[in-house]
C-alpha cells in the first residue's frame, strides 16, 4: 500500500491563534504546510493522519488539540496486530474515555483550561484494513476515482445533526473530548469501499464551514491542488482555522 499525503494547519484569516492540529504518522502540524510518501509494502504497524480543533480559546484549545493527538497516537503505537474490528472500536472507546477525563481533570484542576474541549477525526490505517474513528464535528470524505463522487463519511456530532435541531447552531458540539460529561465514537470500516487512487479528506469546521461539498470536490478533483482549499476558506472569511490532510491511496493486494 502507499500513500501520497498533503497535509496543511492555517491560522486562518480572522483568529489570533491556530488550536487546530495535524497528526500524519508520528509527525504533527500546526501552521504548517507539508507533503508525505509512504510505502507500506515493509511496513507492518498501524497508521493513522487525523486532525484535532481545540475548543476553548487561545492556549487551552491548543492545549486540547495537542493532547488529543499525542494521545491518540500513542494508543495507534501500543496498538497489538491482527485485533479484529470490534475489539480496535473497544479499545478506542476506552482509550477516548481516558482522554476525555484527563482533559476534564486538567480544566478542574487549572482554572486557565477550564472549559478547553477538541475534536478528532482520524484515519486508521491497520493490518491491510481501514477504519474512521471520529468525534466532533471535524470531518472525512471520500473521493471514488471511479464514480467521480465526493461523499462524506462522518456525521457532525452538534445539535442539528445529532438530535434533528435545524433550528440550532451549526457550531453547537454535543460531543468532544472535554465538552461534556461523557464522550462516545464514531467508528466505521472503510476498507471494501476504497479502491485504487481513490482520495481521502479530513479536515477541520474551518474548512467545512466556509465552503460546500461541491466546492471542495472541484479543488480536490477539477483544480488538482489541495492548498486551493485553504485559499477558498480564506477567501470566504476564513472565520476559523483551517487544517487538513489530502490521502491519495493506493493498494498493492
Amino acid at each position: 500500500m502507499k500513500l501520497v499525503i498533503e497535509a496543511i494547519s492555517d491560522r486562518g484569516v480572522v483568529q489570533s491563534t491556530n488550536e487546530d492540529l495535524v497528526l500524519v504518522g508520528n509527525d504533527t502540524l500546526r501552521d504548517a504546510v507539508k507533503r508525505y510518501e509512504f510505502d507500506f509494502n515493509t511496513y507492518d504497524h498501524p497508521f493513522m493522519i487525523a486532525v484535532a480543533d481545540g475548543l476553548g480559546g487561545h492556549r487551552s484549545g491548543a492545549a486540547a488539540s495537542e493532547f488529543v493527538i499525542k494521545e491518540m497516537a500513542k494508543a495507534v503505537k501500543d496498538l497489538p496486530l491482527n485485533f479484529k474490528a470490534t475489539i480496535i472500536k473497544s479499545y478506542f472507546t476506552a482509550t477516548s474515555k481516558t482522554i476525555h477525563d484527563c482533559i476534564l481533570d486538567e480544566g478542574k484542576n487549572d482554572y486557565s483550561k477550564k472549559g478547553m474541549a477538541s475534536t478528532f477525526s482520524g484515519i486508521l490505517f491497520y493490518s491491510r484494513k481501514v477504519f474512521i474513528i471520529h468525534v466532533g464535528d471535524s470531518r472525512i470524505y471520500h473521493y471514488s476515482s471511479a464514480k467521480k463522487e465526493l461523499k462524506r463519511l462522518t456525521r457532525d456530532h452538534s445539535l442539528q445533526e445529532l438530535k434533528g435541531n435545524d433550528g440550532a447552531l451549526k457550531t453547537a458540539i454535543v460531543n468532544a473530548f472535554g465538552a461534556e460529561k461523557d464522550i462516545f465514537i464514531d467508528f466505521q470500516e472503510l476498507t471494501t469501499k476504497i479502491q485504487d487512487d481513490d482520495l481521502l479528506l479530513v479536515c477541520t469546521d474551518g474548512l467545512s464551514k466556509e465552503i460546500t461539498d461541491q466546492d471542495i470536490a472541484s479543488k480536490i478533483i477539477l483544480q488538482n491542488s489541495y492548498l486551493k482549499l485553504t485559499d477558498a476558506a480564506k477567501k470566504q472569511g476564513g472565520n476559523d482555522n483551517i487544517s487538513l490532510a489530502v490521502i491519495r491511496y493506493m493498494k498493492y493486494w
